[in-house]
């Protein structure tokens, strides 16, 4: 299998995660159902990783070379 073909498989595989989980979020939301301690712990981390990792550089700026 090549890599373009390998590339395509594992986004739409991605998608349907993200699309399966809104829905579940979805019928939990109405449900009035809490999410649990290690979701909310989960996604208090992936916050503060992205927060600690700061902006990522524009395209349009030139990338510095170390001397």
């Amino acid at each position: 299998m090549n890599t373009h073909a390998e590339e395509s498989w594992a986004y739409q595989k991605l998608a349907d995660a993200r699309a399966e989980a809104a829905r579940q979020n979805l019928v939990a939301s109405l449900k009035g159902e809490r999410p649990a301690l290690r979701v909310s712990l989960g996604m208090a981390l992936i916050r503060t990783g992205r927060w600690l990792a700061g902006r990522t550089p524009s395209p349009a700026q030139p990338k510095r070379l170390a001397a």
